[in-house]
């Protein structure tokens, strides 16, 4: 097996790895947050909603938006500085159209952050 066909097998193959990894271990997450729940129930009989809804509830805070934002903001500033610091005059157009990617999505983070309506915090 040749190099021309070894790395992109390793590239997509790590991608998709990583990909099943996060939905790997948001799925045992959600198993043993259940899993709690129910020992709770057999031990006492019943559970509180309140508490219930605290376990369940994805407590992100008001900034993750924005901090989701600049974080991808600054990913798409990592893939233009990689253009213009590789000495290829033709390679800066084409990370900009990567680094588009990112940037955007960061922008739109950004905008939700200061634009949607919050839910008042508890």
């Amino acid at each position: 097996m040749g190099e021309d066909v070894l790395i992109p097998m390793v590239v997509f193959g790590s991608l998709a790895v990583i990909v099943v990894s996060a939905f790997y271990f948001s799925y045992k997450k959600r198993t043993v947050v259940y899993d709690a729940i129910k020992v709770a129930i057999e031990k006492t009989g019943s559970v509180d909603a309140a508490l219930v809804e605290a376990i369940i509830r994805d407590n992100v805070g008001p900034y993750a938006d924005l901090r989701k934002g600049i974080i991808l903001i600054a990913i798409a500033a990592g893939f233009i500085a990689l253009g213009a610091a590789v000495p290829e005059e033709e390679a800066f157009r084409p990370m900009l159209g990567v680094a588009s990617f990112p940037g955007l999505v960061g922008l739109a983070y950004v905008a939700f952050h200061f634009f949607a309506p919050r839910e008042p915090t508890v």
